[in-house]
């Protein structure tokens, strides 16, 4: 082996090595974020870590009232154990988004931990701190935003890990806002902004998914699909706003907040 072999052999061998410790630190990371959140609260299903001090008292109000959204949900049993990280400060939920911005409301790790992260939070007001101010924030309390990541973690335990893989966004984040939100939603008058081109339609300009929402309770209260319908069905994004803009203006609001049982 010539002298520049042995040179590049040996350049190959540390960036492997390099790459090597690179993917342990980052599962280890993964693994194991509650080495870097100083604060931890046990309460009923939850485990919540932060990295500011926990108001227990506060916080026990706000995981109820996630926990009484989150029941309306099929999916939903009593033995599920669930974990969230508050990261108030967003280097922290970028470093666990895999996203590399701390920009979003929260974000579930779905293929390794089942493990939840929101941004910085006020539970004493229930109330999640929006990462820009004039952000819509009408009925998304942090209860909200509790239940709607935890029901990601429910999804990928009735329908399978990595469910972005597998199932179309719309119905993920769709099914996710309709238990958070528990009833709470005029599907009427959505269905109209919809019809009018309103931006809050919009998911990508607006940052909401009131419009998935809107196509994920057509499925389950117009037509009466259960959720475990609805998922093995999986319609298309296009298809389902097809179906809902189909509708005639003036429609009533959704009948049920559950879709039924899984099956």
């Amino acid at each position: 082996m010539t002298s520049k072999l042995r040179a590049a052999a040996r350049c190959a061998g540390r960036v492997a090595l390099a790459a090597a410790l690179a993917v342990g630190l980052i599962l280890a990371a993964a693994f194991n974020p509650q080495a870097i959140f100083a604060h931890h609260l046990r309460y009923g299903a939850y485990d919540v870590w932060s990295d500011r001090p926990i108001p227990a008292a506060a916080a026990r109000a706000v995981l109820d009232d996630a926990t009484r959204r989150m029941a309306r949900s099929p999916l939903w049993s009593a033995d599920q154990r669930f974990r969230v990280f508050i990261c108030n400060d967003n280097w922290r939920l970028a470093l666990y988004s895999y996203r590399f911005s701390g920009r979003m409301g929260g974000a579930t790790d779905t293929l390794l931990t089942r493990n939840v992260f929101l941004r910085e939070s006020d539970f004493a007001t229930n109330r999640l701190i929006p990462p820009s101010r004039g952000r819509d924030m009408t009925d998304r309390p942090l209860s909200y935003y509790l239940a709607h990541e935890f029901t990601h973690v429910m999804e990928s335990r009735a329908f399978g890990l990595v469910p972005a893989a597998r199932y179309p966004h719309w119905l993920l984040e769709g099914y996710a806002d309709y238990v958070g939100k528990a009833g709470r939603f005029d599907y009427a008058a959505n269905l109209a902004l919809l019809k009018a081109g309103a931006p809050e339609l919009d998911w990508k300009t607006s940052g909401l998914y009131r419009v998935f929402h809107l196509e994920t309770a057509y499925y389950l209260d117009r037509q009466g699909w259960t959720v475990g319908q609805l998922f093995a069905r999986r319609p298309s994004e296009r298809e389902a706003l097809a179906a809902v803009l189909a509708l005639p203006s003036g429609e009533g609001g959704e009948r049920s907040e559950t879709g039924g049982a899984v099956r």
